[in-house]
């Protein structure tokens, strides 16, 4: 097997690990210290050996060690080598290897099975690591990420816009590609360009508790992959994915406002009909190659994944119209990767990926309420993407290493392919009836939207220089200490209509927000509203970091891992056209994010079999560009509202209007989104902000019940103590937007409130998402046929506070600018209060099994791997918008109950044959992945509003009377507000049966 090559102990952007230890003792039979044995590590992907000696109380330590399986070998003066086979090495941990040296000659030569224990019991920190031996052949997807799940606490959750780590939202992990930072700028999950094909992947480790000094910026799990390597021998692998629509089942049906009865109070399930259901084909051929350029000194790994999606679908449109579209959609992988070992104490690495996507030809909505006049063909969209890194470690003697680590990730994204001309239109209300008969239409798209991104590039380099130092001193010591940099940048051009976007409210009335109007305004048919959304300009910025750590080995029974770090981060401002200098940016100096760790592993026998485990931490968020690309001067979002008085300016109002406050009929206000917060002039940013903190505890045990089996118990404890938002109150000319620590600051001041409001407004309550679970778990390492991971889970997650990514918006991934305080009622509830209770995505209990058994005959190889997760449903809350476009909790959170306990069963079946006896090497592999093998339609999440949407908002008096208590229904009776005839109605189900095949070759 091809092993990850060396990597030392860099630092990165935020100190991912690339590599593991091998540590240990040698002793002679009578237990005493050997010094000065010579300890030797071999693998086929290690250029040279490793060697190191014992010191004087015949510990040894291994720092460099990439992930794989070794032989190590033992051998002193006057004793009998001892050799031990498949010791495994892991991803940021310690394996602990001692060796008992009997008398004899050094050229005797002993040969054991490998005792390595699997618990690290010189770390206090909390990770799961996988090898490709385990996730070769579970049921998985295409992408490294998917291998997240199994860590105990960790799961996809749609609502919480990712992967959800110990409470935390998908906004708030990091993700790691050979040592560089992969993650989103904007928002901070992972594109899927990124999602590096697993063919590729020799080993994913997931962090997910108290991580050392090394670390920042990641608030919920820090995921590592490293890449494959060549070796002395060559080595490949051919094959392909292929999948289709008669491999899926049907899909799900889709709530949503009955668009074709002439009215909008009835609702429906559009299910497709047989010649609606799409129609679609994946090839996904993947090819690597691997071996020696100069052996034993310059090793090359290959990869190519490119990945080609057909599409047909057959709409009816909601006019009567149908229609055949084609879309193709393409992705590739290109990787190339160099391992060099120029000369004994230099080691060198190299990775170099191409991963563009792009698209031809767009669908129209399935449910026929996409605008039937679109050219559809025509449009398209390309992202070119690549990832450059590279590390240099010198090894200056066996105490100390420096390392240095650079990377550069370029992404962009265009969409201007074959725009059309015409303006987008969509009407709501009664729109079937009362405009003129040739202007009727069903509610939806009458002229699709179109947007337009000329360009939206982002660029993040990495630069990182650290060394580690080991000595003993009240035990053995190893200092590391660094430095890292994390240049990032955005250009932008995009806008969301490119000819401009007017929506028609046949009949209906509009709830005026601003002082600019008052009560609920109309024309003779109604009112319609001209929208103008973009994102425009340029931002960079460079943060910076420093750590120090020192995990230190008391003795055979204590470890303490005692660690200080502090960043100085910096988020820029869009310079725009016209501008010539961008407003002030968010600094924080180097004081303002000190953050300690601190850890202690107690081994009771001293014999690296068990471990009992605390640790303590702070954690500082390092914030994303979704900021200052909403509230720095990016975003551009202003709304007209006119009276609807002739039918006819459905025909005039076309493209873009040079003056859209000069539109046909009445204006009754503008209202601007996105009115920029860091203008100096206007005083929005809170002069005392402070970065988003969270304290996170652990403790845990675990124990090795046999060299093949580990059992483990954890309790973890994260706390948010402040995050920062954009909180907003309504001005003359709209929302207005601080910049603050809700809960601190400005937004504590009850007198600001008076001036910004008036009377009777409270101050924003703090931010609040406490964390706590238990989790029980057993890890099985291969043998006897069969391996597995399984774990339970029970948690808590309680508060008012989803996180970065927002479930209680269906995991909106806008950082630091969701809608938690975008008005002071936000999330209050009919008593006047604000409504806290268990998060949207809180599951009490999970059980996740994770297994292969695998059975051989003369026919082949043959694997069986389920992959089982029962999960509790997740809370339920009503929702009514109120005042403005912001909701309210009026009954609490968790109202409607929970959605169905959730359970899933997927299954990978896979043979594998070697069709020449005199070949060993060369395999051919057939494979067949069912992912929910039972086809069951567990209802996921309800549709939670209360008020209809055509409908606006629950207005009030006075905004202070939002705080007096009141009663929903009551007070939509009074104002003529229609109940949602869809509120509680099941919206969204587990996805559909889906099978994929896999044919390959390795040799």
């Amino acid at each position: 097997m091809c092993l990850a090559l060396v990597t030392l102990l860099a630092g990165i952007a935020v100190g991912q690990e690339t590599t593991g230890t091998i540590a240990g003792q040698v002793i002679d039979a009578s237990g005493s210290a050997v010094p000065n044995a010579k300890v030797e590590v071999t693998g086929p992907s290690l250029p040279r050996p490793i060697v190191v000696t014992s010191d004087s109380t015949g510990q040894f330590q291994i720092s460099q060690v990439p992930a794989g399986i070794y032989v190590v070998t033992g051998t002193a003066q006057g004793f009998s080598s001892v050799r031990k086979n498949s010791v495994p090495v892991n991803l940021g941990r310690s394996t602990r290897l001692d060796f008992k040296m009997e008398v004899g000659q050094v050229t005797e030569s002993v040969v054991v099975s490998a005792d390595a224990v699997l618990v690290d019991t010189n770390s206090s920190s909390s990770a799961v690591v996988v090898d490709r031996t385990f996730f070769d052949t579970l049921p998985k997807g295409r992408g490294f990420d998917s291998l997240v799940a199994l860590a105990p606490g960790a799961r996809s959750e749609g609502k919480t816009g990712g992967y959800q780590v110990d409470g935390s939202s998908g906004s708030e992990n990091t993700f790691y590609l050979e040592g560089l930072e992969v993650g989103n700028v904007q928002n901070g999950t992972l594109d899927k360009r990124n999602q590096i094909p697993m063919e590729m992947i020799q080993q994913v480790q997931v962090k997910n508790g108290v991580m050392e000094a090394q670390y920042g910026g990641a608030m919920g799990g820090v995921v590592n992959a490293v890449l494959r390597s060549g070796s002395n021998d060559i080595h490949g692998y051919a094959g392909f994915y292929f999948n289709n629509s008669a491999m899926q089942a049907r899909p799900r049906p889709v709530l949503q406002l009955d668009p074709t009865s002439g009215s909008d109070d009835t609702y429906r399930y559009f299910n497709r009909s047989d010649k609606q259901v799409d129609q679609f084909t994946t090839w996904n051929p993947t090819f690597n190659l691997a071996g020696p350029i100069l052996r034993n000194r310059l090793f090359f790994f290959a990869g190519f994944s490119p990945s080609t999606t057909n599409t047909d679908r057959y709409v009816v449109f909601n006019d009567g119209n149908t229609g055949n579209y084609h879309r193709k959609e393409f992705n590739q992988s290109t990787i190339g990767k160099l391992d060099a070992v120029p000369f004994g104490k230099l080691r060198l690495n190299s990775t170099w990926i191409w991963n563009p996507s792009y698209g031809r030809g767009n669908l129209p909505n399935a449910d026929g309420t996409s605008s039937f006049t679109s050219p559809y063909s025509g449009l398209g969209n390309y992202s070119p993407g690549n990832v450059i890194s590279g590390q240099a470690d010198y090894i200056v003697n066996s105490k100390l290493i420096l390392s240095f680590r650079g990377g550069y990730n370029y992404n962009n994204n265009n969409t201007a392919y074959g725009l059309p001309s015409f303006t987008s239109i969509y009407y709501s209300g009664q729109s079937t009836t009362i405009p003129p008969a040739d202007l009727r239409a069903p509610n939806g798209y009458i002229q699709n939207p179109t947007s337009k991104t000329l360009f939206d590039i982002y660029k993040r380099t990495n630069l990182n220089a650290d060394a580690s130092y080991t000595f003993n001193w009240g035990g053995q010591h190893t200092l590391k200490g660094g430095w890292q940099a994390n240049l990032l940048s955005n250009s932008v051009n995009r806008s969301d209509w490119a000819n401009g976007y007017y929506r028609y409210y046949w009949g209906l009335s509009w709830p005026c927000i601003t002082s600019q109007c008052s009560g609920s305004q109309t024309g003779t048919y109604g009112f319609y509203r001209y929208r103008q959304i973009g994102t425009y300009g340029d931002a960079s910025s460079t943060n910076h970091a420093i750590f120090f750590q020192d995990n230190w080995r008391v003795n055979k029974h204590l470890s303490l891992n005692l660690g200080i770090r502090t960043e100085r981060e910096y988020l820029p401002s869009f310079s725009v056209a016209g501008q010539t200098t961008a407003a002030p940016p968010i600094e924080f100096s180097w004081g303002k994010k000190f953050s300690p760790r601190v850890g202690a592993s107690w081994d009771p026998k001293g014999d690296g079999k068990m471990r009992v485990y605390g640790s303590f931490g702070y954690f500082y968020d390092i914030m994303k560009y979704e900021m200052p690309r909403g509230s720095f001067g990016g975003d551009v979002w202003l709304e007209y509202y006119y009276s609807l008085d002739d039918p006819n300016v459905v025909r005039t109002n076309t493209a873009i209007p040079a003056d859209p406050r000069k539109l046909p009929g009445k204006l009754f206000e503008v209202v601007n989104w996105r009115i920029p917060s860091n203008d100096p002039s206007a005083h929005l940013i809170d002069p005392d902000l402070k970065p988003m903190k969270q304290r996170m505890m652990d403790f845990g045990v675990e124990y090795s019940l046999n060299p093949m089996l580990v059992g483990a118990v954890r309790y973890t404890n994260r706390r948010l103590i402040r995050t920062i938002e954009d909180t907003g109150y309504i001005g003359a000319d709209g929302e207005t937007y601080l910049i603050a620590n809700p809960g601190y600051g400005v937004t504590a001041s009850a007198a600001n409130w008076l001036s910004w409001m008036g009377p009777g407004i409270p101050t924003s309550p703090k931010a609040q998402r406490d964390y706590d679970a238990v989790e029980f778990r057993l890890d099985k390492r291969f043998a006897r046929s069969y391996n597995f991971t399984a774990s339970y889970t029970w948690s808590r997650l309680y508060g008012n506070y989803s996180g970065l990514a927002s479930s209680d918006e269906n995991g909106r991934t806008s950082p630091n600018v969701n809608r938690y305080y975008d008005q002071p009622w936000v999330g209050i509830d009919q008593s006047g209060k604000y409504a806290y209770g268990r998060l949207a995505t809180d599951r009490p209990h999970t059980f996740k099994f994770f297994g292969t058994y695998n059975a051989k005959s003369k026919f082949g190889s043959t694997t069986f791997a389920p992959n089982i997760q029962v999960y509790s449903g997740t809370p339920l809350t009503t929702e009514v918008n109120v005042v403005s476009t912001t909701p309210a909790f009026p009954y609490g959170r968790g109202d409607l109950g929970r959605t169905p306990v959730f359970y899933n069963f997927d299954v990978n079946l896979m043979h594998e044959i070697t069709p020449f006896k005199s070949h060993e090497a060369l395999k051919a592999r057939f494979e067949l992945a069912v992912f929910n093998l039972f086809n069951s339609s567990i209802v996921t999440d309800k549709n939670k509003t209360l008020l209809h949407e055509n409908d606006g908002q629950i207005s009030f008096d006075n905004y202070a009377d939002v705080f007096k208590g009141f009663n929903a229904l009551q007070l939509m009776k009074s104002q003529d507000l229609r109940t949602n005839p869809m509120y509680g109605l099941a919206s969204s189900f587990q996805s559909p049966r889906q099978l994929r095949l896999q044919v390959s070759f390795l040799f």
